[in-house]
């Protein structure tokens, strides 16, 4: 009895956590933008606007808007986790190019002339470097801003002795959290370290917000909490449903500012309220 007691004390729960998230959403006044592809915004509060071909900048304050054209966006990754610098990726040229806040260049190499050939992801480190994943030589790179090797070593996301390949990255501190979609969640070291993972099925998308990591896994929104040290434990999750998947989680003017897969925009000043 008690332990029917406590189950549907905890299922009503979450069914009353999620219809007040949803509730809270309709609320909130929104905009639709149907043919954009995904929000991102880099560390001085500009928005990038990402659309089929082209990607549309806007300034905080909006002084100016840059306007990107004739661009493979399903080519090309983008890193703005780095104050000041950009990181672009093309798969269909295997090159990055990391550019100023002016979009001038700063440096520009091929990942081919690094015998670098299928990397899974190209991103910032948090001590300003750049990890590449190579699929074809199953190793983990790490350069310079020049394109000059620093280490490698052997791909580290083993489990069972299966090599998986991570194609998203958030970035904290002291630590790199990746996402696999056939695998689940990584946690990564400074040093290139495997220190934690967790399989989860059916994920989409993983976000950073405010310091803490959200994964996407249908409609359902997972927030990971942190141990007694401040780091991310895998093990310790809290979950919101909405009625739609989100596409983007981003920080904006310090508030959420959130894109769903149907294309509606809500920019929320007391998003992790909800997983109270």
């Amino acid at each position: 009895m008690a332990v029917r007691k406590a189950i549907l004390i905890l299922t009503l729960t979450l069914v009353v956590s999620q219809f007040q998230a949803q509730s809270f959403l309709d609320s909130i006044n929104f905009v639709i933008d149907t043919n954009l592809i995904n929000i991102k915004v880099d560390k001085l509060n500009n928005k990038w606007l990402i659309y089929e071909n082209k990607i549309i900048r806007t300034s905080n304050e909006k002084a100016y808007n840059d306007t990107f054209e004739n661009l493979n966006l399903h080519q090309l990754s983008l890193d703005l986790n780095v104050p000041l610098k950009n990181l672009f990726y093309s798969s269909k040229k295997n090159s990055v190019e990391i550019k100023n806040s002016r979009l001038g260049v700063i440096s520009s190499f091929k990942l081919d002339a690094l015998q670098i050939f299928q990397p899974s992801f190209v991103n910032f480190t948090a001590d300003k470097m750049i990890w590449v994943l190579d699929i074809s030589a199953n190793l983990l790179h790490k350069l310079n801003e020049n394109g000059v090797k620093i280490s490698q070593k052997s791909n580290p996301f083993r489990i069972n002795g299966r090599s998986f390949f991570p194609t998203e990255l958030v970035q904290l501190k002291n630590s790199s959290i990746l996402l696999d979609k056939k695998y689940g969640v990584f946690i990564l070291d400074d040093y290139g370290n495997l220190s934690q993972s967790k399989k989860i099925d059916s994920t989409k998308h993983l976000f950073e917000f405010n310091g803490k990591v959200y994964l996407s896994k249908g409609k359902s929104l997972i927030q990971f909490q942190s141990n007694s040290l401040g780091e991310i434990d895998l093990t310790k999750e809290k979950h919101l449903n909405f009625d739609v998947p989100i596409l983007s989680l981003q920080s904006f003017n310090e508030n959420a500012l959130i894109l769903f897969e149907d294309k509606r925009i809500y920019e929320l000043k007391n998003f992790e309220s909800l997983f109270e």
